[in-house]
């Protein structure tokens, strides 16, 4: 699947003259338990939503946190040493099967 999703995107690159780019991002990292812990804590008070893993992995590679009530959230990227964060943000909806019948 990732083969051909692969090749599909390399078409789409020969049709289309834009170019992707690399750009660099700082991000805020430190070890699990405090990213978690600063999440969980009174001033965000955000739960794990979804979270993600990479093919290769065993345990969840990417968690997004979030509260219903301010909807605010956050996502988080861990490897085995630390957690940064990758994004946050105000307003949210949850996208569920209902929504797009």
């Amino acid at each position: 699947m990732k083969n051909i999703l692969f090749f599909l995107l390399s078409l789409s690159c020969f049709t289309a003259s834009a170019e992707g780019i690399l750009t660099k991002k700082e991000v805020y990292c430190d070890k699990p338990e405090t990213i978690i812990g600063l999440l969980k804590s009174k001033d965000y008070k955000e739960i794990p939503l979804w979270f993600g893993k990479e093919s290769d992995s065993k345990a969840p590679n990417y968690m997004l946190f979030g509260n219903n009530e301010t909807k605010s959230w956050t996502i988080v990227q861990f490897n085995n040493e630390l957690a940064c964060v990758l994004g946050t943000g105000e307003g949210f909806n949850l996208i569920t099967k209902k929504s797009y019948i």
